[in-house]
């Protein structure tokens, strides 16, 4: 079955980044999707959000890469050994792959970029809230760039023929690749969410893939989303 993450509460959260003005600006955001300032932590370095953590519960972390004494991502890692339920959303100006690829594999739930307005920044929130897992879209066409160059070893195994999906398979597939979440997508089909499940199901079996990632890479590779 298609692994969807839970929905995620926006409150309490906290901040951890060096730079007051961003602070100031990511907790108006937070604000202006429910979570009242008092609610706002923040932490300026990867060790004061370490004692945040260890001494209370949050719904959300937002996480910059770039700290004083460390990488976003380092403590992410350390998140998803010691407090494995509380998760992290990375939010920075990094691009480069190496650091994004990083912190989603470190843990991060999501990654989202500075540059991004309140209101971008706030629906991306508001999808984490749902269950999604926001990718900035720029961070997403580079991650997806990157898929085609893995199976190149793999050419000579090429023969095969590519998985053949229903229509309704394929629809949900595109939505899959959008970032939908199973409910997102129920709505939009009006569909039962059971329903696209079991399509979901289908499709990991048929595309023989455990995640979402995977799932549109092998359906980018094999044509099925153009």
């Amino acid at each position: 079955m298609l692994e969807e993450l839970e929905p995620v509460s926006l409150s309490p959260a906290l901040v951890v980044d060096d730079e007051e003005a961003m602070q100031r600006r990511l907790c108006g955001v937070l604000e202006s999707v429910g979570c009242p300032a008092p609610h706002v932590a923040r932490a300026h370095s990867v060790a004061q959000a370490r004692d945040q953590i260890a001494d209370r519960h949050f719904g959300v972390v937002l996480v910059d890469i770039g700290l004083p004494d460390g990488s976003g991502t380092e403590l992410i890692a350390w998140m998803r050994t010691h407090r494995p339920q509380m998760p992290a959303v990375v939010v920075s100006a990094w691009q480069t792959e190496e650091v994004i690829v990083g912190a989603l594999r470190a843990g991060a739930i999501g990654y989202l970029l500075k540059e991004r307005d309140d209101l971008e920044l706030a629906m991306a929130l508001r999808s984490i809230e749902r269950g999604g897992a926001p990718i900035d879209p720029f961070i997403a066409r580079r991650i997806l760039a990157l898929l085609p160059q893995a199976p190149a070893a793999a050419a000579p195994a090429e023969s095969t023929p590519p998985p053949s999906l229903s229509g309704r398979e394929k629809e949900i597939l595109r939505l899959v690749a959008q970032g939908l979440s199973n409910r997102e997508m129920a709505e939009m089909l009006s569909i039962s969410r059971l329903t696209v499940e079991c399509h979901t199901k289908n499709i990991y079996r048929k595309l023989v893939v455990g995640s979402r990632t995977e799932a549109v890479f092998q359906a980018r590779r094999h044509g099925l989303l153009s």
